[in-house]
């Protein structure tokens, strides 16, 4: 029997293949039950009133905002980091539609919960076992604060997933993503808070 096949899959190689990576997705993912986690802290509330910075706080903020995507796809947890005011109230949040899948801020005692911590893990799960995330960021709108302290956006966020044995990319997750920024101490502006709103359901929970 011919090993070419019709359809999405076109050898029973490839097949396995997918099968492989989809096993080590799901390792690495897990499922969550819906009543094992807790509301996100904060809502994705529709509508947006832009309010727009300066354009050269635009440049400077949406090259943060790109810096967040390339950290992690870089698979590198120190610079992901940096992009974080260095205080205890800074987090780092990603929901589903089942509530929270997790919280990470500075120096917390559980390594689950500690930015530095859990963000080396994950970086170092995609290093591991060669999968090569791309996070796609797009459709920012700002909403500057009346005093220019702050500034609030909303992006869009698409990511794919590249196995090292796939020819091809596969859609991992799309989210919208909203963030709070202000400037440190050297004038450079950096996450208060950044959550993602990921649009896949309850029963998988996202790392990456």
């Amino acid at each position: 029997m011919s090993d070419r096949w019709n359809g999405p899959f076109n050898s029973r190689a490839a097949l396995k293949s997918f099968a492989i990576v989809s096993g080590i997705c799901l390792a690495f993912e897990g499922s969550v039950p819906a009543q094992a986690q807790q509301a996100c802290s904060t809502t994705a509330a529709p509508g947006w009133l832009p309010r727009n910075p300066s354009l050269d706080d635009q440049r400077l903020i949406t090259d943060v905002l790109s810096s967040y995507a390339w950290t992690i796809d870089d698979r590198d947890p120190t610079s992901f980091v940096d992009l974080f005011l260095k205080e205890a109230s800074s987090s780092y949040e990603l929901c589903n539609a089942g509530g929270q899948v997790f919280r990470l801020t500075f120096g917390h005692q559980d390594p689950s919960k500690n930015l530095e911590a859990e963000m080396t893990s994950i970086t170092k799960y995609l290093k591991d076992h060669d999968l090569q995330t791309r996070h796609l960021v797009t459709n920012t709108l700002f909403d500057a604060a009346e005093d220019g302290k702050t500034v609030k956006t909303k992006s869009t966020v698409l990511v794919t997933l590249q196995a090292s044995n796939l020819e091809a990319p596969e859609l991992d997750y799309s989210a919208d993503v909203r963030a709070t920024l202000a400037k440190d101490g050297d004038g450079k502006w950096k996450f208060q808070s950044l959550t993602v709103y990921a649009d896949n359901a309850a029963i998988v929970a996202k790392k990456r």
